[in-house]
């Protein structure tokens, strides 16, 4: 006589079960997705034919078609015809120039989110056959990244195929940074700067360090309930308002932005032309690259192997805690599949448990955020990790997820030597 199931088989069945769906779900919404951006490449396409027959000159006239068709599919599907006259542009400028990235969301190998970062991030492209190389790798690229780490990984891409120098569009985008405010209801308004990337990004790292220095001197019984990010916008107010932030206490040491820049080195030294990377965004103009690897402390000298892009070594011209150097070049960030959190954010785990005799090394170790680490601990889901850094996530249910380190995709899909 067969023994009945367990409760913990019986919900692990039943959460098999439910990801299976929920996969062939997202699938299915993908094909009806592609084929909405289809129908909608060809009502633009009936507007071009309209258009065309169309005997006067006046652009007035001349976008009648177009406006026609769109408030035809905007009153069918309550929608706003100004937002499906967009959508109409974008999706023939998605089948002309990603026709392979709008199969695959088609079949269910990417979702709309992929195919939306694909279409920003190569739009830069204006030769066709750099735009096609950039849609092979794109697409391959995100049937196994989320759509937030592909972001910086496209732009990076797009930004070795693109003829012109990002120092030159940089220069110019440059010239449009400023500070605007955009009045909102409840007698709140949105503070928004545009500013240069590398700016950008330290300025929320150094708000959010600010914020956890209040979090971590609170009193448990306490009545500071700020969250993260209420935290962030009164520490931004303070220090703009008062240029003292005395909405949080004290430290110790200065607080500092820390942001992660990878500089090949013929740029670092002003012989090379390509461009440098802010880790988490993409590419950024060479003379901020400079200006931030000669105020840094030091930095790290990648070494990496040319024919898979793995990190094999890394020194410093200061020598200090080298496993942990290595592994901040390798990683950059949480190794859990699709996880952004930032390695300074991040723990550095023994794959294999210290306490079950996993080496203390570094094909044995590898970032990740506090979410992350306690959810390999606390519950079913292993991991195992390759010789060469790629980390083999197992499910509870059996689904087996690799996380390969973002270094060696970067360096992969270059098809030049590595930087350093």
């Amino acid at each position: 006589m067969t023994p009945a199931p367990t409760t913990e088989a019986r919900e692990l069945a039943l959460l098999d079960s439910l990801v299976t769906s929920i996969a062939e779900t997202r699938a299915a919404v993908a094909a009806l997705q592609a084929l909405e951006v289809t129908l909608l490449a060809s009502a633009e396409a009936l507007a071009d034919e309209q258009t065309s027959r169309l005997t006067s000159s006046s652009s007035r006239d001349r976008e009648m078609p177009r406006r026609s068709i769109a408030a035809e599919i905007a009153t069918a599907t309550r929608t706003s015809d100004r937002t499906v006259q967009r959508r109409m542009d974008e999706a023939s400028a998605l089948t002309r120039s990603f026709p392979a990235a709008v199969r695959a969301l088609g079949a269910g190998r990417i979702d709309r989110a992929h195919l939306s970062v694909i279409f920003e991030t190569g739009a830069v492209l204006t030769d066709a056959a750099a735009r096609a190389d950039f849609e092979r790798a794109a697409v391959s690229l995100a049937q196994r990244e989320s759509p937030g780490r592909l972001r910086p990984l496209l732009r990076t891409l797009a930004e070795r195929l693109e003829p012109s120098s990002i120092d030159s569009r940089h220069a110019a985008a440059n010239e449009r940074r400023g500070v605007w405010v955009q009045d909102l209801d409840d007698g709140m308004a949105q503070l928004i700067a545009t500013l240069p990337t590398a700016v950008a990004h330290a300025i929320r790292d150094r708000l959010t360090r600010l914020g956890h220095e209040v979090i971590d001197a609170r009193e448990p019984s306490g009545d500071d309930r700020r969250t993260l990010d209420q935290l962030r916008a009164d520490a931004l107010s303070d220090l703009l308002l008062t240029a003292e932030p005395t909405a949080v206490p004290r430290s110790r040491e200065p607080i500092v932005a820390t942001v992660q820049v990878l500089v090949p080195v013929a740029t670092l030294t002003g012989q090379g032309s390509e461009a440098a990377e802010l880790v988490g965004h993409g590419p950024i103009d060479r003379d901020t690259a400079r200006c931030l690897a000669g105020a840094a402390p030091g930095w790290d000298r990648i070494f990496a192997d040319r024919a898979t892009g793995a990190v094999i070594a890394v020194d410093r011209y200061r020598p200090s805690e080298e496993q942990r150097r290595l592994l901040r070049a390798r990683d950059e960030r949480c190794r859990f599949p699709g996880c952004r959190m930032p390695v300074h954010r991040c723990d550095v785990d023994h794959t294999v448990d210290a306490a079950r005799g996993g080496a203390t090394s570094t094909c044995n170790l590898a970032h990740l955020c506090r979410r992350h680490h306690s959810l390999k601990h606390a519950s079913d889901w292993t991991v195992r990790q390759r010789p060469d850094g790629t980390l083999v996530w197992s499910s509870p249910t059996g689904r087996v997820h690799l996380d390969e380190p973002p270094s060696t995709v970067r360096f992969r899909m270059s098809g030049d030597p590595p930087p350093f």
